[in-house]
């Protein structure tokens, strides 16, 4: 079967291009041919030369400019090249299922942005694609929310199906003290993990205010995006290649973003036994267990201050084994198991 997948960069880059990438994969294990339509293709991927890849190369337009042409460009070519149907991991075109991962309308709303003329082309091309479209995979409750909503979608049409998230296994329960020791971070202090590349919308400001200024003996490691040199109680680490070790020598992880439908960052610290502070509006509380999560109001630094105060007095310990009893989240699930959902979703509806 010729499955056709929408994305703006074939190749190793954010959260739905990871996504695409998956479903190729996964397209190619199970004995499909991906048909991939997209802006930028990176064709040293091991596996490209089994893509039948179709590129819109327009880098040097303005990215407002070139969105809308992509978009005018992928309604054109699906017409001419034939697929069973396509799979949309990007804004624009028409494909027969798109797949949500967050929308414009509800990052404005968390933001509390106002909406200016490229928001509403945005808004637009999201409205036209999501309502055209036969299937929308939401991938959150969240997101389905956002979608009836704010964007009137039909309910009927929208299935959530969480995307693939295969973390790595805990083989044995880790040495705190060894791994602290390793990263050269202090063993008697209550460490906060805030794994960020995007420091203002995971509320970085929120958390310098908290911890500069606490009187407990609390320290924020910073996994990511350098932040400014000198802040009482926080410590930059850097970018680190083994993750799933900086979850694990920590007390809590902490976000206090204003959007994150799905924040995959609380689902990895539960998988690797460290309980999770995340703000309200992150996606992941509705899959965490609330005995082993907390939350605060992102815009609100007396809510984040009550929160890490009740934390004093009724600190959530280290979890036990098997991390999975935490989650009603499929942290097992293949990327080829997400696409036959797909496929079972599609049926014989669009052939």
């Amino acid at each position: 079967m010729r499955i056709g997948i929408f994305c703006n960069t074939f190749g190793r880059s954010g959260g739905m291009e990871t996504y695409a990438l998956n479903m190729v994969k996964a397209c190619l294990q199970l004995g499909h041919t991906p048909v991939v339509f997209c802006k930028k293709a990176d064709r040293s991927l091991p596996f490209a030369d089994q893509c039948e890849i179709h590129e819109y190369s327009l880098q040097f337009l303005p990215n407002k400019l070139y969105l809308w042409l992509f978009h005018r460009w992928l309604s054109r070519i699906t017409k001419q090249v034939p697929v069973e149907f396509s799979i949309g991991c990007c804004l624009g075109g028409f494909p027969e299922v798109i797949a949500c991962g967050g929308t414009r309308i509800g990052y404005l709303k968390a933001m509390r942005k106002p909406v200016m003329p490229w928001d509403r082309m945005l808004i637009s091309i999201e409205r036209s694609s999501y309502g055209n479209a036969k299937f929308v995979v939401a991938h959150a409750q969240t997101m389905e929310r956002e979608l009836t909503e704010l964007y009137g979608i039909n309910a009927s049409k929208i299935s959530v199906i969480y995307p693939p998230q295969q973390f790595p296994e805990l083989k044995q329960n880790p040495d705190i003290a060894a791994l602290r020791k390793k990263y050269g971070l202090p063993e008697d202090r209550t460490i906060f993990l805030f794994p960020s590349l995007s420091h203002k919308r995971k509320g970085f400001d929120l958390l310098k205010q908290y911890f500069t200024s606490t009187k407990h003996n609390e320290l924020l490691v910073v996994a990511g995006k350098p932040v400014p040199a000198g802040c009482r109680n926080i410590l930059h680490l850097g970018f680190c290649t083994n993750m799933q070790e900086i979850y694990q020598l920590s007390d809590y992880t902490i976000l206090a973003s204003f959007y994150d439908p799905l924040g995959t960052v609380g689902i990895e610290s539960i998988w690797n036994g460290t309980p999770a502070v995340m703000a309200n509006g992150i996606g992941c509380h509705e899959v965490i267990d609330p005995s082993v999560i907390r939350g605060f109001d992102p815009y609100s630094y007396e809510s984040l201050f009550q929160c890490m105060e009740d934390l004093q007095q009724h600190p959530i310990p280290k979890l036990d084994r098997p991390y999975q009893k935490y989650l009603s989240y499929p942290v097992d699930k293949t990327p080829e198991i997400h696409l036959q959902e797909i496929i079972q979703l599609v049926g014989t509806s669009i052939k």
